[in-house]
């Protein structure tokens, strides 16, 4: 464990205190649970906001595409499996 120092309004330590009785432990381990949830709550949304669903990123890609006016082929969907595999 590494000892650090904190400042903590009255009402945050009233809290922190209330807490830590009402679960049977101490204020120091009441506070690291609750940097442990807010830790893990705040990673587990970054790392959702980072990848994007399949969905979106191929959304993402056809509009920038369409913004720098590429255009695909004429037949792609009848002739799907030609530009997925090549010649069959």
């Amino acid at each position: 464990m590494i000892r650090t120092q904190i400042y903590l309004t009255p009402k945050q330590y009233d809290l922190l205190k209330k807490k830590a009785h009402a679960e049977n432990t101490t204020i120091s381990q009441a506070i690291r649970a609750t940097l442990d949830m807010k830790l893990q709550t705040t990673t587990d949304s970054q790392a959702k906001k980072k990848q994007p669903n399949l969905g979106e990123w191929l959304h993402s890609i056809a509009k920038r595409a369409e913004e720098r006016h590429i255009k695909g082929p004429k037949d792609l969907s009848t002739n799907v499996d030609k530009y997925l595999y090549g010649d069959i």
